[in-house]
């Protein structure tokens, strides 16, 4: 039985609607997008700017006084949703997407999960599940696929996607999005 699991995704590969879909069916909390609206509250800042800077990689500065004053907003944002995360995963039963929560909870028993799937499967998802304009969604795609595997890749030291560090990597493009809700449901179950 696994109490949490966390999940990082690809860009336009469903993870997070797979997240959404297998929490309703184990009866779990899911932390995904409220990360970023507690982090807005407890920092006061808006939703647009924790979002823009949520799972960014901070420029590091060579002379930094220690203290949390001298934290770049990115390191502020991470730390705030390092708290949050570690605070939900106080009571079992927690998805948690993205924002480097399976590294956060490194000592926790939790499925390691990573939703992959072909290019022209997530561009196809993101013309029509994100409205994008064909045009930018090749552009959007690699911007966030980028902007994740560095922020992943810095705050955890393993490498997005490697099967060394996840338990499961599911191509959503190929089983589709049911099917990975029904193996994670089993394994969370076990």
């Amino acid at each position: 039985m696994y109490d949490y699991i966390t999940i990082e995704r690809q860009y336009g590969s469903g993870g997070q609607a797979i997240a959404s879909e297998l929490a309703k069916r184990l009866n779990y909390r899911l932390y995904d997008r409220g990360v970023v609206v507690e982090t807005c509250k407890r920092m006061g800042l808006t939703y647009d700017e924790v979002s823009v800077m949520d799972e960014q990689t901070p420029i590091k500065s060579f002379f930094k006084a220690p203290g949390k004053e001298h934290l770049t907003i990115e390191e502020q944002i991470y730390q705030t949703e390092t708290e949050i995360i570690r605070e939900a995963a106080e009571q079992p039963g927690c998805i948690f997407v993205g924002r480097c929560a399976s590294a956060i909870l490194e000592h926790k028993k939790c499925l390691r999960v990573f939703i992959t799937a072909s290019d022209e499967y997530r561009m196809d998802r993101a013309l029509k599940v994100e409205h994008l304009d064909a045009s930018k969604a090749k552009e959007i795609m690699k911007k966030f696929d980028t902007r994740r595997e560095k922020f992943f890749t810095t705050n955890s030291g393993a490498k997005w996607g490697s099967s060394e560090y996840f338990d499961l990597i599911l191509n959503s493009g190929t089983l589709g999005a049911e099917d990975c809700v029904r193996i994670l449901e089993t394994l969370a179950k076990g």
